[in-house]
């Protein structure tokens, strides 16, 4: 109430965040002076029950500005406020009441930025904020300039599939960076979805789609380098398949009869380059994912007889018998491996969570062979297998529209 109406929010979700919420604060501010000095802005820290001092960082972090004053002193609005939305962390929680605090505030624009995010300026703000605020588009999704081998999920997975089934790819499907309008923030959260486990896990897959199944205008805005956290602990693949797996088959079930009848593919506008990839290479055992494919391919091979058809499960046993250095998961079979699961999931022709599961030892498969592929690989010659991935998927999917019919 003491705020009112804005033009342009932006929502820092935070969780123990004080060693570097302070800064992020910093960028925002500097990014609203220099770019929207008379705009009426806020920004909405929603915090998930942080144990330090996030929500009095967030509160108090001083920003010089010209003159010397602190904060917007033009404006007559309030330009911080916290939020506590529950006593642990939920991206789901915390997105409907960011999306509730823009629907309150009537912003045009919000832009959404994870306070971890080290390499945050305030052209990032910039760059999420303006199309959305003056070009027309409902949703905006980051570009960045990734290590060679990070990001294999989105780029084998999540990328490939949403660009072959709903006819438009966004790249980074979900991300901590993200911008939507206040009318699809609007839309958004009158949806009837906000206890689904699937929007709980993955709200900003879940929002990506809904925009594209929409057919609101989507862009994509190449923000810089996404340098990935210096000291990363053991990523629970099985945890982060689960949760990004299952809410984009949640979704392919929620929007099926918008991309069933889909034949035309549309471009998804891109501000900036749309696959920038450093020299610097992430490091990944290759010989410990091409053990637990074998292994997993073995073990499971009753289960996987369920899931896949015939002749890709039969292609899938005997690529366990083939040589580390001669090992290929090529996309073809990929492709038809990704549909056969995506229709065996709409028929539950197993457990859910335990047809999940049993496609992590394919997934470490595929990721073997694509290091395999591309150790040598330059940024081009990476970009032209992704889209003929792309294309693979686009010429099967009467393949996948056949068995999820059937």
């Amino acid at each position: 109430m003491s705020v009112g109406e804005v033009d342009l929010l932006v929502a820092i979700p935070s969780h123990n965040n004080a060693a570097t919420i302070g800064r992020t604060v910093e960028v925002v501010e500097e990014a609203f002076q220099a770019n929207y000095p008379r705009e009426r802005v806020v920004i909405v820290n929603v915090d998930g029950g942080s144990k330090d001092d996030t929500p009095d960082i967030f509160a108090t972090a001083a920003v010089q500005r010209n003159g010397g004053s602190r904060g917007l002193t033009s404006l007559r609005t309030e330009h911080r406020v916290s939020a506590n939305y529950a006593s642990v962390p939920s991206q789901g929680l915390a997105y409907r009441s960011i999306l509730a605090s823009v629907d309150l505030l009537r912003a045009k624009a919000c832009a959404v930025i994870s306070p971890m995010t080290a390499q945050a300026t305030p052209e990032w703000v910039r760059n999420l904020l303006q199309p959305v605020y003056k070009q027309k588009c409902d949703f905006l999704a980051p570009l960045y300039t990734r290590e060679k081998f990070d990001g294999l999920l989105a780029r084998n997975v999540l990328y490939p599939m949403t660009h072959a089934i709903f006819g438009r790819g966004i790249r980074e499907l979900q991300s901590s960076e993200l911008a939507f309008s206040g009318a699809l923030a609007t839309l958004c959260l009158n949806q009837d979805v906000w206890n689904e486990e699937a929007v709980v896990a993955s709200p900003e897959i879940w929002m990506a789609v809904s925009a594209i199944a929409s057919d609101v205008p989507c862009c994509q805005s190449y923000l810089g380098p996404k340098v990935p956290p210096a000291s990363r602990g053991a990523t629970d693949i099985v945890g982060v398949i689960r949760q990004t797996l299952g809410t984009l088959f949640w979704c392919l079930e929620s929007f099926e009869s918008v991309w069933l009848g889909r034949k035309e593919a549309a471009t998804v506008p891109t501000i900036g380059p749309d696959h920038e990839l450093s020299p610097q290479t992430t490091r990944v055992n290759r010989k410990r994912l091409y053990d637990l494919f074998r292994s997993g391919a073995g073990e499971l091979e009753p289960i996987l007889g369920t899931i896949l058809a015939a002749d890709t499960h039969a292609d899938v046993q005997q690529l366990a018998t083939v040589d580390e250095k001669k090992f290929r998961f090529g996309n073809e079979l990929w492709a038809k491996t990704l549909y056969d699961f995506t229709a065996s999931y709409h028929h539950a022709v197993l457990n859910r969570d335990h047809m999940i599961q049993a496609f992590v030892p394919l997934y470490r498969g595929r990721i073997c062979s694509f290091l395999l592929q591309h150790q040598d690989s330059s940024q081009d010659e990476i970009e032209a297998d992704s889209q003929d991935l792309c294309g693979k998927l686009d010429q099967l999917k009467p393949y996948l529209v056949e068995r999820w019919k059937k």
